[in-house]
């Protein structure tokens, strides 16, 4: 299962250099992994884990994101999404470059906020 959105990077997202922050990005990262989380559980989730997230590139302001998140692992109440960010410049030849990636866990909840079982779905892609 997978989600994804664009996103265009403001100054407000940014520190005085133009960079964007470490914080903006993963904010993206967390909203993008619990849409695939959810769609694959078809409930709602909470995040509860932040794995390894790697900054490859920096992302500058007027850059346009792409933020795929896809499920990568189903356990009997969790799901581990893997979040790739691209960015892209208009007008420059290289096209999208692979600026940040990470994992993320997310557990299906009832209206309760309890944890409750995900069916595993066959060839959920």
């Amino acid at each position: 299962m997978e989600a994804r959105t664009l996103e265009l990077v403001f100054p407000e997202h940014t520190n005085p250099l133009g960079a964007a922050f470490g914080g903006f990005v993963l904010g993206l990262m967390d909203k993008v992994g619990s849409y695939a989380a959810a769609r694959y559980a078809k409930k709602p989730v909470v995040t509860v884990a932040v794995g390894s997230v790697e900054f490859k590139v920096p992302i500058r302001t007027g850059d346009l994101l792409e933020v795929v998140a896809r499920v990568v692992r189903v356990g009997r109440t969790s799901l581990t999404v893997e979040v790739e960010v691209y960015k892209e410049r208009f007008g420059q030849e290289n096209g999208r470059t692979l600026a940040t990636k990470g994992i993320l866990t997310y557990v299906a909840v009832n209206e309760k906020g309890e944890p409750v079982p995900v069916e595993a779905h066959a060839g959920a892609d």
